[in-house]
């Protein structure tokens, strides 16, 4: 190897770096450090400007008693305040003290609910049952003086007519109230979404009152009117399909919204995040909160062209004061504690992780059968996991690998044979071997559905040994979280590297999950429940319940071209065996081509060389790495051949057990015995130096998979010295699965930073004179 000691020493401190997130620069100006900077700086703002005696902040306008300190309070906890900090529960402790008929107000009521719901839902369960029964009551019905029923005013009175503000927040309440699981009538979300529908402009946007006022279409009440479909959508089915019993009725049926779709057109036609269009800077923060829940309820990462988040994100951060970490007022916004908090819920909820994203595909609109689908399985996902979690659409066909790794699940169904070019096809390919999932279902159990996926599994994966099987009865995914009986639902997969990598249901579950937030009796349904604990299973396993990184973390894509490394470069033989020793193909690839480009700069073969222990060609290779999930075992000349090479040859070997399989783990023990019967495999001090910069990384905060026990310790790791060398390093734990980002809830091991982190320290190490 040529790359020298001081070498590797020089390129430590920029590796650290690297491994503490594993990104590389963003794709834009702005970055995930930054973003989450301007946050810290908002919540220290705002912190300060608590009062400290009655735990509010000051109001902006005394009508709206309590407005900013929910709106303040809400921020904070989206921005990650602790529930239990005391600025939290000093301002509840505020709140509290004020009933909706006290506050009056839609916007003070919607607000607080919210509030509610975000903190401390269950102690607040009765405060926010009353309040979302004072917003049932403030909605303007069909007998009331006021026009436009289903819209919101400003109170009870019902005094005037209701505007689309008011009425978004007082559905923002309530779907606040019933996320936290509180009934709201199922007629109040009918009549508001009717309302929204009615108030739409012929150009597909909405101004501040219904169609019949005077008001142009504006990107403030466009955002709101595209939020509130969204929200009602999810409690009023509009389609034709109906499920009584097991049998799905007019299936597939499930109703497009036009009104939504003209909405988000609207907005992608008119674009930008550096003004209220057309009203210039009057209420521009207000709006980007808007846009923010337009984005992420209706899932669209993309108006027109535009990355929303980013974009917004860019233009945000800056524009923060940087000595006091706030956002100077604007037009509508007279108050900094306003204007900071809209910019802090954009920045903090806008960047909220993608779990899922929803591939669009042939023939013409097959994708989108059931549009709640997705929607309906993340909010139960986020529910379940306490983290809010988003979804998008996403055309695999002109989306890049890395715009689609944004998420760990890629989903598509359809009636009809699916249609995707050949650049679509090697996306997904590309996407999997990266470390994505691939779920899906025949809409209806359609047939024409069923053949055309399996012969797209064969363009996807054309070699022999990735072909789609049904799933095995002890597959972790029938445990993943719900105990399910194997024959109750069909599930097959493609089995790839260390994983399942395709989980696909020839019986439907989308039209299942599509009326999963529907009325009581449909939540009673013994099979809607069966198909959502069934994509919860999928979730589950598929990502370990492990958080996916926020939006702006951007994802390494690896390409491993291989640019015919110099003479003495460090390369790496994968030592083959009978023991599923290819069971993590990408592993050495992925770990040598962080080596290899910069800050780094290591010069390595990115490609390993699978070897047989009595190849002639090992002696070039000093490091070996021995991976697998099975039982292995080798010939005495085999065996003779590797005790050569680690000594008096000198080498190395590197092994790890795939996902912590106990038959590797005990043949590999045996192998050890017998490799040096008078050095046994013995465990690695925690202060070695292989664990410290004395050799490359501080290797004391590794993180460990769940099934691993969950946790940040050292890793634990054994091994045989001779000569005063560690020449055989053992990890019972798997590190070659993580690095394919394999993150499945069975595999016990390290996340795959920490993954990356080991094995750089044990290559480092491996090169050390």
């Amino acid at each position: 190897m040529t790359t020298t000691k001081r070498g590797v020493r020089a390129a430590i401190a920029a590796f650290a770096g690297y491994a503490a997130v594993a990104v590389g620069p963003a794709g834009g100006a702005v970055t995930h450090e930054e973003v989450e900077r301007a946050i810290r700086e908002g919540v220290r703002y705002l912190k300060k400007e608590q009062n400290p005696e009655t735990g509010g902040w000051r109001e902006y306008d005394q009508r709206f008693r309590t407005g900013s300190t929910s709106l303040v309070t809400l921020a904070l906890l989206t921005a990650g305040e602790p529930v239990d900090s005391p600025t939290i529960q000093n301002a509840l402790g505020y709140l509290r003290r004020f009933s909706p008929d006290q506050l009056e107000q839609t916007y003070t009521v919607a607000l607080q609910t919210m509030v509610y719901a975000a903190a401390e839902p269950e102690t607040d369960k009765l405060r926010i049952a009353a309040n979302a029964a004072w917003l049932e009551r403030a909605q303007i019905k069909a007998n009331d003086p006021s026009p436009w029923p289903g819209s919101w005013g400003y109170g009870l009175a019902k005094i005037g007519r209701g505007d689309n503000s008011n009425s978004q927040y007082a559905l923002l309440g309530l779907h606040a109230a019933s996320e936290a699981g509180v009934n709201v009538k199922p007629e109040v979300w009918n009549l508001a979404r009717a309302y929204w529908e009615g108030a739409q402009r012929p150009d597909g946007g909405w101004g501040y009152h219904h169609r019949g006022g005077d008001q142009t279409s504006t990107s403030s009440m466009t955002v709101a009117g595209i939020a509130s479909l969204a929200i009602t959508g999810t409690r009023r089915y509009q389609g034709a399909e109906e499920i009584r019993g097991a049998t799905i009725h007019n299936c597939g049926k499930g109703g497009v919204n036009i009104h939504l779709q003209r909405g988000v057109a609207w907005l992608a036609g008119r674009f930008q995040v550096g003004q209220n269009f057309p009203q210039g800077q009057n209420w521009r923060l207000y709006y980007l909160y808007g846009l923010e829940r337009a984005g992420r309820l209706a899932g669209v990462r993309y108006f027109g062209n535009h990355d929303w988040y980013r974009e917004g994100a860019e233009a945000l951060v800056h524009e923060q004061d940087k000595l006091s970490g706030s956002w100077p007022a604007a037009a509508g916004e007279s108050n900094p504690l306003i204007s900071t908090s809209f910019a802090l819920l954009f920045l903090a909820k806008g960047r909220a992780p993608v779990l899922i994203n929803k591939l669009r595909h042939g023939p013409r609109g097959d994708w989108d059968n059931d549009p709640d689908d997705v929607r309906n399985l993340v909010n139960l996902v986020s529910q379940d996991w306490k983290h809010l979690l988003t979804w998008q659409e996403v055309e695999p066909g002109s989306a890049t690998v890395e715009d689609m790794l944004q998420a760990p699940i890629a989903f598509f169904n359809g009636h009809q044979a699916p249609e995707f070019s050949d650049v679509a096809v090697r996306n997904i390919r590309d996407y999997v071997d990266q470390g994505g999932f691939l779920v899906a279902d025949a809409c209806c159990g359609r047939e024409e559905f069923d053949a055309g996926f399996k012969d797209l599994m064969k363009r996807v994966f054309p070699e022999p040994e990735y072909r789609l099987k049904p799933l095995s009865s002890d597959h972790p995914v029938w445990r993943a979280k719900h105990l399910i009986a194997p024959d109750s639902y069909p599930l097959w997969g493609v089995e790839h590297g260390c994983r399942t990598v395709v989980i696909y249901s020839p019986k439907d579950l989308s039209c299942y999950w599509n009326q999963i937030d529907r009325s009581e009796r449909d939540r009673r349904n013994e099979h809607i429940s069966k198909a959502a604990m069934v994509g919860q299973n999928i979730v589950d396993y598929a990502t370990g319940r492990e958080l996916p990184a926020d939006k702006l973390v951007v994802r390494e894509v690896h390409t491993f071209k291989d640019d015919a490394p110099r003479r003495g470069s460090l390369r790496i033989a994968k030592l083959k065996h009978s023991g599923d020793w290819n069971i993590a193909p990408l592993a050495v690839p992925n770990l040598m081509e962080v080596l290899r480009k910069p800050p780094f700069g290591f010069d390595v073969a990115v490609s390993q060389k699978d070897l047989a222990p009595s190849d002639p060609n090992l002696v070039y290779y000093p490091l070996i790495y021995f991976h697998g999930r099975a039982a292995a075992s080798f010939t005495p000349e085999d065996m003779e051949a590797l005790r050569r090479h680690l000594d008096p040859g000198g080498g190395t070997i590197f092994a790890d057990a795939a996902c912590g399989s106990p038959g590797f783990d005990a043949a590999f023990r045996r192998f050890a015995a017998e490799l040096f019967p008078d050095k046994p495999l013995v465990p690695i001090p925690k202060d070695d130096e292989l664990f410290t910069t004395q050799v490359g990384l501080d290797l004391k905060d590794c993180q460990y998979t769940k099934a691993a026990g969950g946790g940040v310790d050292y890793p634990q790791l054994e091994g045989v010295k001779i000569n005063g060398h560690w020449s055989i390093i053992y990890s019972k734990y798997d590190i070659g699965c993580a690095l394919e980002r394999h993150s499945g809830l069975d595999c016990k091991g390290y996340s795959h930073e920490s993954a990356l982190r080991i094995a750089a320290n044990i290559v480092i190490y491996s090169t050390l004179p």
